[in-house]
């Protein structure tokens, strides 16, 4: 008997011992090269290679079930767009049905005037009402933070990331349950009939183990109500504790596998949240950039409209004197009604623009916005490539999380190889009540039963596992590829954002001499035009044409600019939106909306900065026009 109980012992521990993990790979491997190659000839008629690349074996380090993994924060710097404390006054946008805008030369202004005045599309825009808001730059960002759908979207998903640990933690946590049941008995003549009613009521606590397994506590009473003669009244008591606690597959850290996932997906949510925040900025700030300079290119173009105008009737003045033919007439009045065209489209342009940012804003399209032009200056950058690649590869936060989802992806490889294992479990348990004759109760130790033991699952059918564990070890190469990746894509946006900083600020110092020789061009045309030594006006024309391309290409430049600085401390992990940072930390912060207040056109406006304060910290050609661009509101 002793020889038969070793010999099976001896054969369970050999069971138990199973096979090795590269058994197991090499197994998956090779079934699924037999599919492939199968599937190929008879899909393609050939068979390509698919054998993969082989992933190492190693024990996980052990950061991989850290539940809080590192996150490097940038130090603290400047803010990336700040007011300066000296503002440079502007006049304001729009022009004045007072005041028109002078012409080039003695044109009677009262003409102008009234022609505007006649041309609604090119006459001053109407009074805006008191329900338009008024926004400057970080107006529009605590806007946004409030009120835009995207970031609520973002705020939910960071929650339910929350949700998630919370649930996680009670799980590790004692945990009470209660029961009742009432059942009725009863049966026919075999049983004599008997008939009864039991009720019973449970109730414990459980816990689960951080290493794995879980003790379960409990009491259990039951009343038995008899319904006939035949059947005995009785009440019953018990007190149980169980335990049930893995020795191989299921033991260890990797019972934690659950509550460090979500810990750690917390983790990733947060710098999700926060690169997205980033990003919100620098929308916001980009779109306020491109309506300032639509703005602009408004007023350009207004410019260029009224000098059309002059030009105009200039060239009717020197005609009927008869130094030029009709055709220079008719050239003026044709680039004329080019110049009121592209005045519209224009303003066309920047209307569809502000519906595409009030939507940005989760501002409702029907409420009324005035872009108010506000200058904010923008911290140049190092210079430094090589620099500026180190400080993104230390910083930017999806490139931290990529390299800690490879952590992960070995903590759950070393999850997969330890399903592999056979299951054996150490079982234990005790229990005490009542006597049959006695009370609930009246608990008698007398009755106290136990039992202890050992459960052995061997591992006679692992497919699934071996299948987990192979899809593991892909996983895990696929991670390491995926770190890769990002780092190259971190380097190549900082490079970027730094060529596109140099191209922007170059562009700016040649657009600076276009407008400067585009002018001096203009006014050499118009004096030849006045002295009668030419009679074509396409000298002029093509001058204004050149000035208004130049001051065009001169404002994207500072736009490009600006942005290009933002996306350079974005892409290096530099930008930071906390309070602390200054003012677009403090535009950031976000304060709980009420859900019987939802955004409406009503809500009042914020602390707006007043109107007419340049928005470029770039100081303008001082010989750019006067801006007399008409101010679209709504």
């Amino acid at each position: 008997m002793r020889k038969s109980l070793a010999l099976m012992t001896a054969s369970m521990l050999l069971l138990a011992g199973g096979c090795s993990p590269s058994w197991f790979r090499a197994d998956a491997d090779h079934a699924v090269q037999k599919l492939i190659r199968d599937r190929q000839a008879t899909t393609l008629g050939y068979e390509p290679a698919v054998e993969l690349d082989q992933v190492e074996e190693a024990a996980p380090p052990k950061r991989s079930y850290d539940r809080l993994p590192l996150t490097e924060v940038a130090p603290e710097q400047p803010s990336a767009l700040f007011i300066p404390k000296v503002q440079r006054r502007a006049d304001p946008i729009g022009p004045s049905p007072d005041e028109p805008p002078a012409p080039t030369s003695n044109l009677n202004l009262q003409r102008v005037r009234q022609y505007v005045r006649d041309t609604s599309r090119l006459g001053p825009q109407p009074d805006v009402t008191e329900r338009a808001l008024r926004f400057g730059l970080f107006d529009s960002i605590s806007y946004g933070v409030q009120h835009s759908r995207d970031y609520r979207d973002q705020l939910d998903t960071l929650y339910l990331a929350a949700l998630d640990v919370t649930l996680q933690r009670h799980l590790f946590s004692p945990r009470p349950f209660a029961r009742s049941r009432l059942r009725y008995n009863g049966g026919q003549q075999d049983v004599n009939f008997r008939s009864a009613l039991a009720a019973s009521a449970e109730a414990g606590v459980r816990q689960r183990l951080p290493l794995g397994g879980e003790i379960v506590a409990q009491g259990l009473v039951e009343f038995v109500n008899a319904l006939n003669d035949t059947t005995q009244d009785g009440e019953s008591a018990e007190l149980s504790l169980r335990a049930s606690i893995p020795l191989l597959r299921g033991a260890g850290l990797v019972n934690l596998d659950a509550l460090i996932s979500s810990e750690r997906e917390l983790i990733y949510s947060v710098r999700a949240f926060e690169t997205f925040r980033r990003e919100f900025a620098i929308r916001v700030a980009s779109a306020y950039f491109r309506l300032l300079s639509r703005q602009v290119a408004i007023r350009n173009r207004y410019v260029r409209y009224i000098s059309l105008l002059d030009l105009t009737a200039r060239t009717e003045a020197v005609f009927k004197s008869g130094r030029i033919t009709a055709i220079e007439v008719q050239r003026a009045q044709q680039e004329l009604l080019t110049a009121e065209d592209d005045v519209n489209r224009a303003v066309e342009s920047y209307e569809t623009d502000l519906d595409s940012f009030k939507l940005l804003l989760g501002m409702p399209v029907e409420q009324e916005l005035v872009i108010v032009q506000q200058r904010v200056s923008v911290p140049n950058p190092d210079p430094d490539v090589e620099r500026a690649t180190q400080v993104a590869l230390q910083y930017r936060l999806d490139l931290q999380t990529a390299r800690d989802r490879v952590d992960d992806a070995v903590r759950r490889t070393d999850i997969a190889r330890n399903r592999l294992l056979p299951s054996l479990d150490f079982t234990a348990g005790a229990a005490i009540g009542n006597q049959s004759d006695d009370p609930a109760s009246q608990i008698n130790s007398d009755t106290l039963t136990y039992d202890a033991g050992l459960v052995l699952d061997l591992p006679v059918d692992r497919v699934e596992e071996r299948n987990a564990y192979r899809s593991a070890l892909i996983r895990q190469a696929q991670a390491s590829r995926r770190v890769e990746q990002v780092e190259d894509q971190v380097q190549s946006d900082a490079r970027r954002a730094l060529r596109g900083i140099r191209a922007a600020q170059t562009s700016i110092e040649i657009q600076k001499r276009g407008i400067d020789i585009a002018l001096s061009r203009l006014e050499s045309a118009n004096m030849f035009l006045d002295a009668g030594r030419t009679s074509e006006t396409r000298n002029v024309t093509e001058s204004q044409n050149a000035l208004l391309q130049a001051q065009d290409r001169y404002e994207q430049a500072v736009v490009d600019a600006q942005i290009a600085i933002l996306q350079f401390l974005r892409d290096t992990g530099l930008l930071r939106v906390d309070p602390e940072s200054g003012e677009l930390g403090l535009a950031m912060e976000r304060r709980p909306i009420a859900a019987d207040a939802p955004a409406s056109k009503d809500q009042p406006t914020s602390n707006a900065l007043p109107s007419g304060v340049s928005p470029m910290n770039v100081e303008p050609n001082p010989r750019d026009p006067a801006p007399v661009a008409p101010n679209p509101g709504g």
